[in-house]
């Protein structure tokens, strides 16, 4: 699936506007290969450095 990164951009991860190819993990977590080229696992619902510490939201693209 594609998902938009609605948010703040963050070192090391997810950049505000960027679309992403995501993989369901589960019902609470996507698989994204972000910035820095590795596929990591972030919330579906906070998005961010810390799950649960970001105002970031993801749209499906």
């Amino acid at each position: 699936m594609k998902l938009q990164y609605v948010g703040n951009s963050f070192s090391e991860g997810l950049t505000d506007g960027k679309i992403y190819e995501g993989k369901d993990v589960n019902i609470f977590c996507v698989a994204v290969m972000d910035d820095t080229g590795m596929e990591r696992i972030y919330s579906r619902l906070t998005p961010g450095p810390f799950a649960g510490k970001s105002e970031g939201r993801w749209d499906i693209i």
